[in-house]
C-alpha cells in the first residue's frame, strides 16, 4: 500500500538524518517492525521538545523561578515559561532611560544574563549575569541588579534567561 511505503520511506529519511545521535536505532525498515516505529517516534519526540527547549517539556519550574523586568514579570509569576532559553529585548522605554531597568531574578535555578549589545551577544566585559545559582539558599532568594550598581547597565539591551 502506497501510504505505508511513504511511512516507511519518511522514517527511514528521518533515522538517516539523526543516525549520529540515535545510532541505535535500524536503518532498514525491514528490520523495524511497527513498535519500533513508535519508539522512535516516543524518543524523537523527546528529543525535539529537549532541542526546543533545553530542557524536557515534561520539566516545570518550581513556583519560586521569576523573573522581574521594573517590577513586571517576564518569567514565573504567571508570565508563563516561553522566555526560557530564548533572547529577548528590553522594550524602547528601558533601553531609552539610563535609569532603567531594575532587573530582579529570584529561584536558585535560574539565572538572567543581560548583554550590552542586542541579540544576547557578549561584548568583551559588557554583559552582567544576575541570579543566584545556589540551591543551598532559601528557594525564595532574589537578586537585583540595576543601573544604580553600575550606570553602563541602563545601555543594555539584551537578555536571555536560563536554567542553571
Amino acid at each position: 500500500d502506497m501510504g505505508a511505503q511513504a511511512f516507511w520511506a519518511q522514517d527511514l529519511a528521518i533515522k538517516d538524518r539523526l543516525h549520529t545521535h540515535l545510532s541505535w536505532l535500524p536503518a532498514s525498515p525491514a528490520l523495524a517492525p511497527p513498535a519500533m516505529s513508535l519508539r522512535a517516534l516516543a524518543v524523537l519526540g523527546a528529543l525535539a521538545a529537549t532541542t526546543a527547549t533545553g530542557r524536557l517539556a515534561t520539566e516545570r519550574l518550581d513556583i519560586n523561578q521569576k523573573v522581574f523586568i521594573e517590577s513586571h514579570a517576564v518569567l514565573g509569576a504567571g508570565a508563563g515559561q516561553g522566555a526560557l532559553n530564548k533572547c529577548r529585548f528590553f522594550a524602547p522605554q528601558h533601553i531609552s532611560n539610563p535609569a532603567a531597568p531594575e532587573v530582579s531574578v529570584c529561584g536558585t535555578s535560574i539565572k538572567a544574563t543581560f548583554f550590552l549589545r542586542g541579540r544576547c551577544q557578549g561584548y568583551y566585559h559588557h554583559s552582567k549575569q544576575v541570579g543566584q545559582c545556589n540551591t543551598g539558599l532559601p528557594s525564595t532568594t532574589c537578586d537585583t541588579w540595576s543601573p544604580a550598581q553600575d550606570r553602563r547597565f541602563g545601555a543594555y539591551q539584551s537578555y536571555i534567561i536560563e536554567p542553571c
